[in-house]
């Protein structure tokens, strides 16, 4: 058999997989942005760019409503517009605090991380104007949504960090890196954000962009870039959606990290977003989560 002809069963046969994945119940998306500190105005525009670009997608391109968009930035005048908020620890750890009040159990809430990563020897941090955000202040942040599907993706340097601290069910991580000690400015945003708003990740041509979808697409414009600049790969993507903590740069339909993300698309709601189980168990967990909006509240 010759080589198109492999390629071209290759791709009906991903088609066929991808509309033929079980589609996860998916309520109200809250789509959560974050734009860290740039640190040069090269850097501070990129991120700028990106942010907007991503936002701009989910609404215009994806069908989210702008209210359940929220863009945090370095400088709120540089867009006042679209920026609500600067992207301070507080903030981030207050916008997902009122999120999750208000998040019915089968919403879904998708973060994405735009900026620099450091890490030093206990964890790894997203650099942020003012105290960074760490794999813990996420931690908190995260326990408020007990049910929901979440979804982050971290674009900069040292996300991989993230990827264990945050693992568990219901939880779609991607990093721009492997470990925490990829710590070369990364690459990843600018495909993401491409990924988000043209239409060269619709790989199944559902006219859907799910995150397995965007993140296969940003992996090989990456590696991409790096072949044509002759440069050494100095940041591996990876993708983590089983909840065991190791996340997989050859994620896909056939696991063991990628299926969930397959379900995870970035329009379209479903009928199911008021519905609330009755379920002693889930009662519980909500009863955790005002617990940490408490907590969250007092940092």
């Amino acid at each position: 058999m010759t080589g198109p002809r492999i390629a071209v069963l290759s791709a009906a046969a991903f088609a066929f997989a991808m509309s033929s994945a079980p589609m996860a119940a998916q309520g109200r998306t809250h789509a959560v942005i974050v734009a860290g500190l740039g640190g040069t105005a090269e850097y501070r525009e990129s991120f700028h760019a990106e942010a907007s670009m991503i936002r701009e997608a989910l609404i215009e391109l994806h069908g989210l409503p702008a209210e359940d968009v929220t863009y945090l930035g370095e400088k709120v005048e540089v867009d006042p517009t679209t920026i609500l908020l600067r992207s301070t620890r507080a903030n981030v750890l207050q916008v997902l605090s009122e999120i999750a009040q208000q998040a019915d159990p089968l919403d879904r809430l998708f973060v994405v991380l735009i900026g620099h990563g450091t890490s030093n020897d206990s964890e790894v941090q997203f650099n942020l104007p003012g105290p960074d955000l760490t794999s813990t202040d996420f931690l908190l942040g995260l326990g408020a949504f007990p049910t929901q599907t979440l979804a982050l993706v971290a674009t900069g340097s040292a996300s991989g960090g993230f990827i264990a601290p945050l693992s568990g069910p219901n939880r779609i991580l991607v990093a721009a890196t492997r470990t925490d000690r990829q710590l070369n400015a990364t690459e990843f945003g600018q495909f993401f954000a491409e990924a988000i708003a043209e239409g060269g990740a619709d790989l199944d041509h559902d006219d859907r962009v799910s995150l397995l979808e965007a993140f296969l697409y940003t992996r090989r414009e990456v590696e991409r870039y790096y072949e044509d600049e002759k440069e050494i790969l100095t940041e591996t993507a990876v993708l983590d959606d089983n909840g065991d903590g190791t996340a997989s740069h050859d994620a896909g339909l056939a696991g063991p990290d990628g299926p969930l993300a397959a379900t995870f698309h970035l329009g379209g709601i479903s009928g199911t977003a008021g519905q609330t189980p009755d379920d002693p168990a889930l009662a519980g967990l909500y009863a955790e989560r005002n617990e940490i909006q408490g907590r969250m509240t007092g940092l």
